[in-house]
């Protein structure tokens, strides 16, 4: 696996890339607060069978800082933008919470590009549904003077699942400062993002992942039954599936592309 930059129209996207570079790759798009390395052992435990790019979003790690965001499909705009920069012509995607959107949007809008859509913690809530996640995800806190947004951040992805592994809350914990602005943004958009319509649009396969614990199980269950043909998985690791479950993640892909002849 190497970490890349490339210039797009709008500025410099960082991202991981590993696998055989002759195969259409999987995007990897992730969740919001976190960044590209949160699929640093997906990446490593697929890259022996697939052609894997995991950017950074807008905002977020060693990405560019984006102008202010008014909609998930303006990032989803940017990512585009980045794919094509790369010179893919045909590829996957795959996205985690926020990123499932993306995937999905992505899949909807250009649907002879995308091979197929993977999502971990899809968005499919109903208005009612989405008014506590309104509630608790409605913002974030910036740098000040007495440091308590340091503690206040280390909370967050504390009680998000982050206590179970040091490493990765230590990885999330920087990830969420670099973005504190861009992650603010988009929990002003997130939840009203037109899921259900890309959701209608998508013409390829679909795998739908992700853990019981996760807090967007709901929307996960609300999407594998609104999509009936979508292969379904349960994961572990809470809200960081792709750092603690790489290895059954890799495994169910694979299986994936094999039943779909990818």
């Amino acid at each position: 696996m190497q970490k890349k930059y490339i210039d797009t129209p709008n500025g410099v996207i960082h991202y991981y890339e590993g696998g055989p570079e002759h195969k259409a790759p999987i995007i990897f798009l992730h969740q919001n607060v976190s960044g590209a390395k949160m699929y640093e052992k997906t990446i490593l435990a697929s890259c022996d069978e697939f052609h894997c790019i995991a950017p950074d979003l807008p905002g977020f790690g060693g990405s560019f800082e984006p102008p202010e965001i008014k909609s998930i499909s303006e990032l989803t705009a940017y990512i585009h933008d980045f794919i094509k920069a790369l010179g893919c012509d045909q590829y996957h995607t795959f996205g985690n919470h926020t990123g499932a959107g993306m995937a999905a949007e992505l899949a909807a809008k250009y649907p002879n590009e995308v091979l197929s859509c993977t999502m971990i913690g899809a968005l499919l809530l109903s208005p009612e549904e989405a008014i506590p996640f309104r509630e608790e995800f409605s913002g974030s806190i910036g740098p000040s003077h007495n440091a308590n947004y340091l503690q206040a951040t280390w909370d967050y992805i504390y009680n998000l699942g982050g206590n179970k592994d040091l490493k990765n809350m230590n990885d999330e914990f920087f990830g969420a400062l670099r973005a504190w602005k861009m992650r603010g943004m988009i929990y002003k958009c997130v939840w009203d993002y037109t899921f259900q319509e890309f959701l209608d649009n998508l013409r390829c396969p679909v795998m739908l992942m992700c853990a019981p614990d996760d807090v967007l199980y709901l929307g996960h269950q609300n999407t594998a039954r609104y999509l009936q043909n979508a292969k379904v998985v349960d994961l572990v690791g809470a809200n960081f599936e792709p750092y603690f479950d790489a290895r059954n993640i890799a495994k169910n892909m694979k299986e994936f592309f094999e039943e779909n002849k990818l």
